[in-house]
């Protein structure tokens, strides 16, 4: 849930870039420290050091994959544990697409693993991790943006979600019940993650409802695979879906800039939605605004709740419970503390997002 921050690719970088994503070849220069930490923090080394072995990245490429088989088998420890009990779970996001549409599964780096329960198993799961040995934080009480928990054991760290999104706006695009499963037979017998189609509209919907239209290019790598992995019938299925939830404004967006850097725009939009869908308003374009705050995105989820929800949510934000704020502003008289909270939710508001 930490906030994503990378620098953009350097001007002279993008070219050779782009044709390390289409598996071509290309002159580089040199890579600076800098630049190798940039290529680092987009999640690109080990991908462009398979396509173009460049010394710089060599390292990186190789913790990736020593790596790999770690987080392999502690997760197949999980997944073993959850189905004896149970409990329904699908792998999301990077560790799936790891497994389902790059070339071998240290290419696409990530710092955890993310997994969605149903939301009634989700005590059940938390307190599986629990008996696991994991540990977690407290939460802030925010249950109407707080979707998830985050389980740490030794190295190994889990993002257990309950919806797909955090954020009220984009939490019910797709639940549980209505995701298409697949199985990931590299990853073992309980092991699925989900459909391209379903895959592709989280992956749009995640960059820019939780990284604020952030352009951080492994996530649009992301896109590009699955989009090149689909039939015609899934693209439709894909955008038929997006149409429904009034996200297409942010999908046309997070493909076009997988596009630019991985190229394959084809299928278009326009041959799947009408004038209509293309044009109408939809609350979700609102996060692609640049002069985005953190005011305005209070008020899209606020307003994306019904009444009752929005003023528990109000009050679970001034009034968080007492161990949460003495574990984030450490000790002290509880109205002190929740007034210096508050001082610094306001002043939060008007800053920008990126």
């Amino acid at each position: 849930m930490e906030a994503f921050q990378v620098s953009p690719i350097p001007m002279h970088l993008r070219e050779p870039l782009r044709a390390a994503l289409r598996g071509q070849t290309a002159a580089w220069p040199s890579l600076s420290e800098d630049e190798v930490r940039t290529l680092v923090d987009h999640g690109l080394a080990p991908l462009v050091y398979a396509a173009q072995p460049l010394e710089p990245l060599r390292n990186a490429a190789i913790h990736a994959a020593a790596l790999e088989p770690l987080r392999a088998a502690d997760l197949r420890e999980v997944l073993a544990a959850l189905a004896a009990r149970g409990i329904g779970v699908l792998i999301l996001k990077g560790t799936a697409l790891a497994y389902d549409v790059y070339a071998a599964p240290e290419l696409r780096p990530r710092g955890d693993v993310d997994l969605l329960v149903p939301r009634e198993q989700a005590e059940a799961a938390i307190e599986l991790f629990r008996d696991l040995g994991f540990t977690s934080r407290l939460t802030s009480g925010d249950e109407h943006n707080v979707r998830q928990v985050t389980l740490r054991r030794g190295g190994h760290e889990y993002d257990l979600h309950w919806d797909i999104a955090n954020s009220p706006l984009f939490a019910s695009v797709l639940s549980f019940e209505q995701l298409h499963a697949i199985p990931l037979p590299r990853l073992g017998e309980h092991a699925r993650g989900l459909s391209h189609p379903d895959a592709l509209l989280l992956a749009c919907i995640h960059r820019v409802a939780h990284h604020h239209d952030l352009e951080r290019l492994i996530w649009l790598v992301d896109i590009a695979l699955l989009r090149a992995r689909m039939s015609r019938d899934e693209h439709a299925r894909f955008w038929r879906q997006a149409a429904d939830a009034r996200v297409v404004g942010i999908c046309i967006r997070s493909i076009e800039l997988a596009a630019e850097w991985s190229g394959g725009l084809q299928p278009a939009v326009e041959e799947f939605l009408t004038r209509e869908e293309l044009t109408r308003h939809e609350p979700s374009r609102a996060f692609l605004d640049p002069g985005l705050r953190y005011g305005d995105v209070m008020l899209a989820n606020l307003r994306a709740l019904p009444w009752p929800a929005r003023l528990q949510r109000l009050w679970q934000l001034a009034f968080p419970p007492p161990a949460y704020m003495r574990q984030t502003f450490g000790s002290g008289a509880l109205p002190w503390l929740y007034a210096k909270r508050g001082a610094r939710g306001v002043k939060r508001l008007f800053r920008r997002m990126v």
